[in-house]
């Protein structure tokens, strides 16, 4: 299966997951109580699959550029970083004549090997910052986290309400839906992007 293949699979179970959702929420039978459940709910969901797709994809992302580029050296700038980025921690923790020594021979020792990158890290609070830093980090122009800013850190912030208890928080499913949507777009502009 092709990376974008992959990508597109992932999106497309999510898309099924959510749409599942959404069905449950527009039927007139609930109460008004299990229509605030529901509401509740989907909310964690979607901010969930959001979390959970831009994970997968940038996973996905370095996975192939594993098997693609043969040493750091050939990254761009910020990729390098990441894929450097064990290495860079531990340069920094030496005694100072070590740590000189390791800097003067760092392109020969480090660029050509092979990129190891970094788990992706979401450290559980997807927050638009975290977001563009995540995509600057593969090389991705992150202007979809700054186009997105305010949906984003509302969504992460109400996600973050619901796991505290609180229960106001979403009143109609049309305030959901445009959420939804910002999700899919930012998805969408995500599998665009690594692709």
């Amino acid at each position: 299966m092709t990376p974008l293949e992959q990508i597109s699979a992932d999106l497309g179970w999510r898309e099924s997951e959510l749409a599942s959702l959404k069905i449950l929420l527009v039927r007139h039978d609930l109460s008004k109580t299990q229509h605030a459940v529901l509401l509740r709910a989907s909310w964690a969901m979607l901010y969930a699959h959001y979390e959970g797709f831009v994970k997968t994809a940038l996973t996905i992302f370095y996975d192939e550029v594993c098997k693609r580029i043969g040493n750091c050296g050939n990254l761009p700038k910020e990729t390098r970083v990441n894929a450097l980025l064990s290495v860079i921690k531990k340069i920094r923790q030496l005694p100072a004549v070590e740590m000189l020594e390791e800097i003067e021979e760092f392109c020969n020792r480090h660029h050509g090997s092979s990129p190891q990158f970094p788990e992706v890290d979401t450290k559980s609070n997807l927050w638009p910052n975290l977001l563009a830093d995540l995509l600057r980090g593969a090389d991705i122009q992150p202007d979809i986290a700054a186009k997105h800013k305010f949906e984003i850190q509302t969504l992460v912030a109400r996600r973050n309400e619901i796991a505290h208890g609180r229960h106001d928080l979403i009143s109609e499913i049309g305030y959901y839906v445009k959420y939804e949507s910002v999700v899919y777009d930012i998805m969408y502009e995500v599998a665009f992007l690594v692709d």
